[in-house]
């Protein structure tokens, strides 16, 4: 009686094992058999398969179809503070004698720490560039970029170099760019930073044939923390649904945080992004994106931020319609490769529940976390249980696991009435 009990009490929990035969589709994975754990940066094709707004449909098998221990987890970009300073700028006159050193033809004075006191400049000929000298002596970490001030409210494009040194003689070019200030019909465009190469300088010069008196204020910005992430980007298709708006269906998954131009020539477009609210869409965003080329220079925006995902989103155009581009930071999918391969990722189930996270506390751990992982990447599609997983879980197998469950209580407690009752008789 007592191994009936046990059967109808374990029958309902073994039905809710999984198999990859459980989920619709997959994917073959390749991995470097030396590690003991392997990586996955999830692709787009993940997302697009996945039917699940959490990645709670994702499963990782072996040959035999038996689920491995996995973790999912997702490299976010911090919010980072505006990390800058302002520099002392210096106006000067310079002229280029070719290759990587730069004659600036003046006379600095320093102080004891570098910093600079004062500049006399030589009288040049006409037609020589304009010059700026930043002094960043006082700065102790490298520079990512150089943020400018326009000082007139006017448009301007103005083409500079930046060089840097140590000691106010030898200059190397550090960077270059377009800076653009200008209010556009479609939206304002916007571009007042120059990328630098991420060396330490105590000088940067910047020269440019434009008019430099319009750049008023100079300011250093430190490395970003999240420099290391690698964004990727899909191109969106979507449909017109109505004057000027478009409407575009994405996974459901998919950790969008970036809307941009596609690979156009020469765009400016502004934009306003709607997400459904209920009934409604509610505006989520809007801004100025363009993508140029100045001076044979390419200048492009930042894109407009989001905070996604989304599964829908409508975008009013102002300007001619021109292809757009999402950005995401993927997640990464973390498992133990146990039993033999070929290796199955497994998706595409609504109902499926989630398993237990076993690596979560392994990956934690300081001296496990830091171990080398293998990088494992998907190769060939696989159809395992088919689009008849893709549908609702019908609600009767439930109530049948749920009626065997209920029956093995009652019966344990008929056993447990009659035992006691027994035990009385015999009193």
């Amino acid at each position: 009686m007592i191994f009936i009990v046990l059967l109808a009490v374990l029958v309902p929990f073994s039905a809710l094992a999984s198999s990859p035969m459980d989920f619709a589709r997959g994917y073959l994975l390749e991995t470097q058999e030396e590690f003991a754990l392997q990586r996955l940066e999830l692709p787009f094709e993940v997302y697009n398969a996945s039917v699940r707004a959490d990645l709670g449909d994702l499963r990782v098998f072996n040959a035999e179809g038996a689920e491995v221990p996995m973790h999912l987890r997702r490299s976010e970009a911090r919010p980072v503070a505006a990390h800058e300073v302002p520099l002392h700028l210096f106006r000067v006159s310079s002229r280029s004698e070719g290759g990587q050193d730069y004659d600036v033809r003046l006379q600095v004075r320093t102080s004891d720490h570098g910093a600079v006191l004062e500049t006399r400049m030589t009288a040049l000929a006409g037609g020589t560039d304009q010059a700026l000298l930043l002094d960043a002596s006082a700065s102790t970490e490298a520079l990512a970029a150089l943020r400018f001030e326009l000082g007139a409210a006017s448009s301007a494009f103005i083409r500079v170099d930046v060089r840097g040194s140590d000691d106010l003689f030898s200059w190397r070019r550090v960077g270059s760019g377009v800076l653009a200030f200008m209010e556009h019909r479609n939206g304002r465009i916007l571009q007042n930073r120059i990328m630098l190469d991420g060396k330490r300088w105590k000088y940067y010069l910047v020269t440019g044939q434009a008019d430099l008196s319009l750049l008023v204020a100079a300011f250093a910005e430190k490395i970003r923390s999240d420099s290391g992430l690698t964004r990727r980007f899909a191109p969106l298709r979507g449909e017109r649904a109505g004057d000027d708006t478009y409407e575009y269906v994405l996974p459901p998954a998919l950790p969008v945080d970036v809307l941009d131009l596609a690979d156009v020539e020469n765009a400016v477009l502004g934009v306003k992004v709607l997400a459904p609210s209920g009934d409604e869409w509610r505006s989520i965003g809007a801004g100025s994106l363009f993508r140029m080329h100045v001076d044979g220079q390419l200048l492009a925006g930042p894109g407009l931020a989001l905070h996604g995902p989304h599964e829908r989103l409508r975008i009013v155009m102002q300007g001619a319609p021109v292809p757009l581009r999402v950005g995401w930071l993927p997640h990464e999918l973390v498992f133990m490769p146990q039993g033999a391969g070929p290796f199955t990722l497994a998706m595409g189930n609504p109902s499926i529940k989630r398993t237990p996270d076993m690596l979560a506390a392994m990956l934690e751990d300081n001296q496990i976390g830091a171990v080398r992982l293998g990088t494992a990447t998907i190769t060939e599609p696989v159809v395992l249980g088919g689009e008849a997983r893709l549908l609702p879980e019908r609600s009767y197998t439930r109530f049948v696991l749920w009626t065997v469950l209920g029956l093995g209580v009652i019966l344990l407690g008929f056993m447990a009435w009659q035992l006691i009752a027994a035990l009385d008789h015999k009193k």
